[in-house]
């Protein structure tokens, strides 16, 4: 995905994304001086991030 892709969905701003990458929370891969992102990479960051819980009831 181009980053434009992967921050829409994340539902982020574009520049956030570029931060979260330089800060080394993000995984991603250069081609051509241009980040690219797996989107099985993206769905990790967010199952690991999860909050809350499920009571069950």
């Amino acid at each position: 995905m181009t980053t434009e892709e992967a921050a829409e969905y994340l539902k982020i701003p574009k520049a956030s994304l570029l931060n979260l990458s330089s800060n080394g929370k993000v995984p991603y891969y250069k081609f051509q001086r241009r980040n690219r992102y797996l989107k099985s990479d993206l769905l990790r960051l967010l199952l690991s991030n999860r909050r809350g819980g499920f009571n069950g009831n």
